[in-house]
């Protein structure tokens, strides 16, 4: 395939960031060093300048000033001068095809690589997916590290929903994703997933009120599900109007002086949550769907997709129960959501839900960010959202999500500071998952196959 001999010949390229001094190949893990860059650690907000990062057998092995540490010969030398390296980014809410389209599925992973992406936690299980996940890891195929949910729990009945909890762990599903359930199977479910000690995260099934969610430790709570119908006080007169798609048909009776109360709830929980920001503000939002299809970023998405999320969303906004001034007022409510969360010490990590609703893989992350950035978070603590707070949500701090000697080498190098301008976070120059690393030029000819793939 053009592909791989693109990948072949663009090892010693990188627009003059890469010069490799001894022999290495585009994805393929070995020594590296990272020469004369500035770090972003981020396990503080500061910026280290003139280090050499050793990377060997997939972890850092050493990091240090130019005069403190010294390239190994065996090492690829990565010309770091003027440039920035953090740790790659997550998204915490993704989905991953399933096996019927490889395709496919190769397409999306290396959507999200050729965005700084290094690990995604899926939340669209197949039963395909702990295989893809080891594949990625012995290095058999590219992608970055993949955390994966089980397929959506839909069980009729408590005993139901038990069953399928156990099956999915003995199946080697890292977590398992809540769907529609039965709200009297919630406890149950629960019971049987913190007794295998496998964790249960998602949405929250209707029914079940936020606090039952948080007081049963799901794991982390995606969309903001639930809080606006938590924030309805009890009693409330909503007639016959249900509660809708992630609380649009009750926003009208929230009440902000409850945010505090599920604020202190979810803290108390040491519940996550996944915002998704995008996932409701481009279904709500005035542009035309033929309008956002013309993002440049659609072109890596197959037709029958884009023609799903244009009907999608005409569909939303034909439904009778939809008003323009609610769905505003729940994208503003969200906002107000995420910031006292996110002040009152609640923890917050980086998800969009891609791809759905015009929310392209690793594309998407960084709408995500921007978004967050004008809800009121300072573009550093957007980052921490989707580098080392995503570690502490998988309860792996030590593992990866800052530069530090013993971490996994999931690394972006960059042409600018993310945390003075967030866009210097897209189009990396370089991308490092478990040690292996992509130049941009390998990253744009891959993306190129796939724009050509579904052009019309």
């Amino acid at each position: 395939m053009r592909w791989l001999q693109v990948l072949a010949a663009s090892t010693l390229l990188l627009a003059g960031a890469v010069h490799a001094q001894s022999s290495g190949k585009t994805g393929a893990a070995g020594v590296f060093a990272f020469v004369d860059v500035d770090v972003l650690p981020m396990d503080r907000d500061v910026r280290l300048s003139s280090q050499t990062v050793v990377v060997r057998d997939g972890r850092i092995a050493a990091i240090g000033s130019r005069a403190e540490v010294d390239v190994p010969d065996d090492a690829t030398r990565i010309d770091g001068a003027g440039r920035v390296l953090m740790p790659g980014l997550a998204e915490f809410h993704g989905h991953v095809p399933g096996g019927d389209d490889p395709v496919y599925v190769q397409d999306t992973l290396d959507l999200y690589l050729a965005n700084g992406v290094t690990l995604v936690r899926n939340m669209s299980g197949d039963d395909s997916h702990p295989g893809l996940r080891a594949r990625i890891e012995r290095g058999e195929i590219n992608g970055p590290t993949l955390v994966v949910a089980s397929p959506w729990l839909r069980s009729p009945d408590a005993d139901e929903a038990a069953r399928e909890v156990r099956a999915h762990h003995a199946a080697g599903f890292d977590l398992v994703k809540i769907g529609s359930i039965p709200a009297d199977a919630y406890p149950h479910m629960a019971e049987t997933a913190h007794a295998l000690g496998i964790p249960f995260a998602g949405h929250i099934p209707e029914g079940v009120p936020l606090d039952v969610a948080l007081d049963a430790n799901q794991a982390s709570i995606d969309h903001f599900d639930r809080y606006v119908e938590f924030l309805v006080p009890p009693g409330t007169d909503t007639g016959t109007r249900e509660a809708g798609w992630f609380g649009s048909g009750w926003v009208q009776w929230a009440d902000r002086d409850r945010i505090e109360e599920a604020v202190t709830r979810t803290r108390a929980a040491g519940t996550w949550n996944v915002p998704t920001l995008t996932l409701v503000e481009h279904m709500a939002s005035s542009e035309t769907p033929e309008a956002m299809l013309q993002w440049p970023e659609m072109r890596y998405m197959p037709a029958s997709e884009r023609e799903r999320w244009r009907r999608a969303k005409h569909e939303y906004a034909a439904r009778e129960t939809f008003q323009p001034d609610a769905a505003q007022a729940l994208v503003t409510l969200r906002s107000e959501l995420l910031m006292a969360l996110h002040k009152g010490g609640a923890p917050i990590v980086l998800g969009s839900d891609a791809p759905q609703f015009f929310n392209v893989p690793g594309f998407s992350i960084h709408r995500e960010m921007a978004m967050m950035q004008a809800a009121g978070m300072t573009p550093y603590e957007v980052l921490v959202t989707g580098t080392r707070n995503a570690a502490q949500a998988l309860g792996t701090p030590a593992a990866f999500g800052t530069v530090e000697v013993g971490r996994r080498a999931d690394l972006v190098l960059l042409a600018g500071d993310p945390r003075e301008d967030l866009s210097h976070a897209q189009m990396p120059l370089g991308v490092m998952a478990r040690g292996r690393w992509w130049p941009r030029e390998a990253l744009d000819a891959r993306l190129a196959e796939i724009a050509e793939r579904h052009a019309e």
